[in-house]
């Protein structure tokens, strides 16, 4: 035999094997932790996307409704001036017609 090698028993074969083996399980470990970790941090990144999706979606909610109030508002005021400037445009007629004086209605009449 040569003296520069040592016997290998199985005895050493097994705890080698052994020690790689752990190493192994170690790193399977690591990475799964790194996944773990990893799939928490997007998760709670998606999270947070669909936190501010529903503050936007409750403020556009919030201005959808101020603007349909506002075009009410508007459509119920321009019907209000719109009967008003008939009435006016009916009183001026009669009041021309009851005096006698012509009065050309064409503009009063173009707006109503």
């Amino acid at each position: 035999m040569d003296a520069n090698k040592k016997n290998v028993t199985l005895d050493d074969l097994a705890a080698s094997m052994q020690t790689g083996f752990k190493q192994v399980n170690d790193n399977f470990k690591q990475a799964n932790d790194n996944h773990e970790s990893l799939a928490r941090m997007v998760a709670e990144g998606f999270n947070g996307v669909n936190e501010r999706f529903d503050k936007l979606e409750t403020e556009i909610q919030g201005l959808r409704s101020s603007v349909n109030n506002y075009l009410e508002l508007s459509d119920k005021r321009y019907l209000e001036l719109k009967a008003r400037q008939n009435i006016i445009v009916n009183w001026v007629k009669t009041i021309g017609d009851k005096t006698g004086v012509k009065i050309n209605l064409e503009d009063l009449e173009k707006a109503a």
